[in-house]
């Protein structure tokens, strides 16, 4: 351990050995152990980038916490700083990721969140924010307690919230997941969507009929110029992003995945995943999922961009509405749209124009240091 603190039987620990960073990301194994259905972590993942072997560990500096009463592990975080956040936004900002807590833990949470904002604080930065960091971490979910979220999204138990309010943070951002239904109506509309921007000169191929490498590099492209001024975005590289997406070219995602052209120029990329609770979701034996949830039956749509010249023209609906047909060829009965800040109207107006409705809810949090 590279430092430990106590506070009233708790002990404030630094995991840095490999066996402590595995006790560390297998936390959410004891949390969720009696739920139905729940995302697990990458374990593997997680320990690279707390040991600073991600792709990303060159513009982060991160500090993993835990907390222990009796021995026991009973709450972790890691505090990061994103360095190309702060040169994106000159905000000195820092997160807190890979939060997780057993219940009954209040002492121990606010201890373990105050040393973790501390060692921000010593490093600069002016507010803390949990709950909300590109490719690094998710909103907390406010509803559907026990049920398994879509693909990324947190299914937190509901007593995170208290955890978070009595160690002084603030609601930030709220955040909505949207779901369709593979009816004969929606599809019916996607169809006239999709062939109405093909008429108009707009080019829509799934990432196979693209070139899977080259359709990740026009996907890092697009979103970082469409996402530029997004809340909570900051821009990536081609060379991080390729390591993390080119394992799915063999799979559905290929498909799902759309990129819009204009004269031959990419102006919009949607990157949509197919139902994956089946591989990645840890499920009890003998339970079925809601279909409406997973189950071989929910795909979803993850990030949708349209550059700002070529917005006005449905391209948005367009790219997601041929991802949501062949969805439908696939088999899926229902379409994920994820996940969507609530105030921004124009990909909420997008979601619903899909037929999607509101099924999740999450927030994220901020706290002054």
């Amino acid at each position: 351990m590279a430092s430990a603190v106590s506070f009233q039987g708790v002990r404030i620990e630094r995991p840095q050995s490999r066996s402590q960073l595995d006790e560390f990301a297998r936390l959410p194994y004891s949390v969720y152990a009696g739920r139905d259905a729940w995302w697990p972590p990458d374990v593997q993942n997680e320990i690279d980038l707390l040991s600073n072997r991600s792709h990303l560990s060159s513009y982060l500096d991160i500090e993993p916490f835990c907390a222990r009463r009796d021995g026991r592990l009973v709450a972790r975080v890691s505090a990061v700083i994103n360095h190309r956040y702060i040169d994106h936004w000159k905000e000195s900002l820092g997160q807190l990721i890979h939060f997780e807590a057993l219940e009954g833990e209040d002492a121990a949470v606010a201890a373990l969140l105050e040393e973790s904002a501390a060692w921000l604080k010593q490093r600069g930065m002016m507010r803390a924010r949990s709950g909300f960091a590109a490719f690094l971490d998710y909103p907390y979910a406010i509803d559907n307690y026990g049920e398994l979220p879509s693909f990324l999204m947190r299914g937190n138990p509901a007593y995170y919230h208290r955890y978070f309010k009595n160690a002084a943070f603030e609601t930030e951002k709220g955040q909505v997941d949207y779901t369709s239904t593979m009816s004969p109506e929606n599809q019916s509309r996607w169809r006239k969507m999709f062939e109405g921007a093909s008429a108009s000169g707009v080019t829509i191929r799934s990432w196979r009929e693209y070139g899977f490498l080259a359709a990740i590099d026009a996907w890092t492209d697009v979103t970082n110029a469409a996402f530029d001024r997004h809340w909570g975005w900051h821009p990536v590289m081609r060379t991080e992003v390729r390591p993390m997406l080119m394992s799915l070219w063999e799979t559905p995602v290929a498909d799902l995945s759309m990129l819009a052209a204009i004269n031959g120029d990419v102006v919009g990329a949607v990157f949509s995943v197919p139902d994956l609770s089946g591989t990645l979701a840890q499920v009890r034996r003998g339970y079925r999922l809601d279909p409406s949830r997973g189950g071989g039956t929910r795909g979803a749509l993850i990030n949708i961009g349209v550059l700002e010249a070529a917005r006005g023209r449905g391209i948005a609906l367009a790219m997601a509405a041929r991802s949501f047909l062949t969805m439908a060829q696939q088999g899926m009965r229902y379409a994920g749209y994820t996940l969507v800040l609530d105030d921004n109207w124009p990909s909420r107006h997008t979601a619903e124009s899909l037929g999607g409705r509101v099924t999740a809810n999450f927030v994220n949090y901020i706290r002054a240091l």
